[in-house]
């Protein structure tokens, strides 16, 4: 892009992996040993979700800093039938248990995050392994989708007669997020992110899903106006959008930012790749090459979902919302 660009990007952003587990539910590492698996992955945070429960939260590890990481507890609600799960952020009790959409009004009403976890979830043909897709529409007021969920998408459709090839080269699998999520995002909006559903899997008795294997793939970057030092700067950039996803293994996203300005959209971009943008009610745009660098991809009208394509994979993906420009409009005022 020739001269100076007429936006501003937020200076500021964090790294990290939302959507992890851990003993106090139905994971296998204590939170010692999975914060340091994060260290080892360079985050600057973790948010735990337990199910049902917010123990780490009683134990004090919310807000915890350890070698510069910050550890951020929330939990993982369900419905009575086991299926439609909700992450929750920005809580300090729940109602853990009752009809999922009771559970959702009462994190509303205490100013908390609701997230649809996993919503188009499709069943594994192997004994024992469930899928838990959302099952109530778009009509409630979460608060985002959890559009890309990488334990999710390596599971969907896994049979005895692919598990080995998946156990061995997952990354094969696991390219870019459903698109039924995405939609899902454009008829409720909020935020979009990305998670890694990490329990530290093992299976007969060897760990094949480590907690640093995970914190090294699907991510949710904050862009943030100062440096990230609380846990309120972590609900709030949910809370208004001011997020996106990224897929580690095709590059570092953090210096990766958008901007809606006068109606045009602007990407700057860490390396060179490809995008795509996709609007409500429209087809998906055909795949742009461009290099590194700022540019211009002319007028959107929002919410509109962008899709960042690098090493034949996607690399970067964000939804940029109606509300989400209209929350920064009143910050400015």
């Amino acid at each position: 892009m020739n001269g100076s660009t007429p936006v501003v990007f937020e200076e500021f952003s964090a790294t990290g992996v939302l959507h992890v587990h851990s003993t106090r539910s139905d994971g296998y590492g204590e939170p010692e040993e999975i914060v340091q698996a994060g260290i080892n992955a360079g985050l600057d945070f973790i948010a735990f979700n337990d199910h049902r429960n917010l123990a780490l939260m009683e134990e004090g590890w919310h807000g915890r800093v350890t070698d510069g990481l910050i550890s951020l507890v929330g939990t993982e609600l369900q419905h009575t039938d086991l299926k439609s799960h909700l992450l929750v952020y920005g809580v300090e009790s729940i109602k853990p248990v009752g009809h999922i959409l009771d559970q959702l009004s009462s994190v509303l009403d205490m100013n908390g995050i609701a997230i649809v976890a996993h919503p188009v979830e499709v069943r594994p043909y192997v004994p024992g392994i469930g899928e838990y897709p959302w099952g109530f529409g778009t009509d409630h007021p979460v608060s985002g989708i959890e559009v890309w969920n990488w334990m999710s998408s390596w599971k969907g459709r896994l049979s005895p007669l692919n598990a080995w090839n998946r156990i061995y080269h997952p990354d094969r699998t696991v390219l870019s997020p459903p698109e039924k999520a995405v939609d899902m995002w454009f008829e409720t909006e909020g935020c979009l992110i990305g998670g890694a559903d990490a329990h530290g899997h093992r299976f007969f008795g060897k760990e094949i899903f480590g907690y640093e294997m995970l914190f090294n793939r699907v991510r949710t970057h904050l862009v943030l106006d100062k440096p990230f030092t609380r846990p309120v700067q972590f609900t709030e950039a949910l809370r208004h959008g001011k997020c996106f996803v990224s897929n580690a293994i095709a590059g570092d996203a953090s210096g990766y930012r958008s901007a809606v300005h006068e109606g045009k959209l602007y990407l700057k971009l860490p390396e060179d790749c490809e995008v795509v943008t996709k609007q409500y009610g429209e087809s998906q745009a055909g795949a742009v090459a461009l290099k590194r660098g700022t540019h211009c991809l002319g007028q959107v009208t929002l919410p509109v979902y962008i899709e960042v394509r690098r090493l034949g994979r996607t690399w970067i993906v964000q939804g940029l919302s109606t509300e989400q420009v209209r929350n920064r409009k009143e910050e400015k005022q």
